[in-house]
């Protein structure tokens, strides 16, 4: 079975004083909750949940790089981020935490499974991923199999309190982590943008004609509910591949 954890933050005064432009969520714990109670209830053990300003920006950082993510996002085989997000010019991801003095996690310092846990990151956030730049978010794969984000907006409403919960249905149901996303996250009143990357080998590259069959976007399921393909090490890999939708 598998291992999770879950930061969410719905509050942000910190973020505003700092000269960010970032309002308050309204049904942050909502799909946290979904998110929890689903797989709780499945027999996946919870390490952390983490919410409003417990939820620190060095969770995520690479604990070479001065974070703690050893013990936090990455001691886990799948951890729930739910905050506000965006993007750098160059690619890299930025989510929101509240907690000073790092208010903005920047995925440039994040090497996520690297001798650690983590295999799926799913961050319900905003434009986390930029698909005319795909690639800035490349340095995060250190073993880490899938990074779960957004390519526009993902909004926060009365429809999309369910999204956890349907998300962590989804994965105990057998889904793949990449379909149990971008079907989860999708809406029936609000288009939201999910976007699921992860990175490939020589075989998946196969010289340029991709080998989407042999990608962890078709091969990857929740521990316990169906295949999951072993860790890709920095050395063997040859080309991230995405799969994005609108709904």
């Amino acid at each position: 079975m598998a291992s999770f954890g879950i930061e969410g933050i719905r509050h942000f005064p910190h973020v505003r004083a700092a000269g960010y432009g970032a309002d308050d969520l309204t049904y942050t714990f909502n799909r946290c909750n979904g998110f929890y109670n689903k797989l709780n209830s499945a027999g996946h053990s919870c390490a952390f949940y983490w919410a409003e300003d417990d939820c620190w920006e060095t969770d995520i950082r690479d604990s070479d790089r001065g974070g703690d993510d050893r013990h936090w996002v990455d001691n886990v085989d799948i951890c729930w981020i739910d905050t506000h997000g965006n993007h750098t010019a160059a690619g890299e991801a930025l989510l929101a935490f509240d907690s000073p003095p790092n208010l903005i996690a920047n995925s440039s310092t994040w090497e996520l499974g690297e001798d650690w846990n983590v295999e799926w990151l799913m961050a319900y956030a905003c434009e986390t991923v930029d698909l005319g730049c795909v690639t800035g978010i490349w340095n995060i794969f250190a073993g880490l199999h899938i990074f779960c984000g957004s390519w526009g907006p993902m909004y926060d409403g009365i429809t999309t309190d369910e999204c956890g919960e349907d998300v962590a249905d989804n994965l105990i149901n057998g889904h793949t982590v990449s379909s149990a996303w971008v079907d989860g996250v999708s809406d029936w009143w609000v288009d939201n943008h999910p976007i699921t990357v992860c990175v490939g080998n020589a075989a998946t590259w196969n010289g340029g004609n991709i080998r989407w069959d042999l990608s962890y976007l078709n091969r990857d399921h929740l521990w316990g509910h169906g295949n999951v393909d072993p860790d890709l090490p920095p050395a063997a890999q040859a080309c991230l591949l995405w799969r994005w939708a609108e709904g």
